[in-house]
């Protein structure tokens, strides 16, 4: 596969971390926090790159996901793959049944929407996916190895 390239397969991942993170203006940090202890002894360009994906995809929750009553909240996972490190955030499921994941293309003067172009560029797979209660995940591959 190309590196970049979207894929649904399902490569065997092992050993998941995880948390369950309050919506709210500090979640990103919390997520990169978390993130940041998970992989105190990967590599570094390792760590930074995953630091950045789960920033841009929890943010990516707080700008695009419906709050609300009983939506207060997103889910950060990471798992430890043969050459690379899942990371899942999952929250409570979209406005629309079809789940995408398309990288937006702005202008160079944009102050927004380029979160999923950065997680394409860092990450070797990436996607998305609905559960069956409705809630969604989205996922990034980042290289390890």
């Amino acid at each position: 596969m190309r590196p970049g390239a979207t894929s649904t397969d399902s490569p065997e991942i092992a050993l998941w971390r995880g948390t369950t993170l309050h919506r709210d203006a500090r979640a990103s940090w919390r997520a990169r926090q978390a993130t940041g202890l998970w992989l105190a002894d990967a590599d570094p360009p390792v760590r930074s790159d995953a630091l950045q994906i789960v920033a841009e995809l929890v943010t990516n929750v707080l700008q695009h996901v419906p709050g609300g009553r009983g939506r207060d909240w997103i889910g950060l996972r990471l798992g430890f793959g043969d050459g690379f490190v899942r990371l899942e955030v999952t929250d409570p499921g979209p406005p629309s049944p079809v789940p995408c994941f398309v990288p937006c293309q702005v202008g160079p003067s944009a102050e927004s929407g380029r979160g999923l172009g950065i997680v394409a560029c860092l990450s070797l797979r990436r996607g998305t996916h609905l559960l069956a209660d409705g809630r969604r995940v989205v996922w990034a591959d980042v290289a390890s190895g």
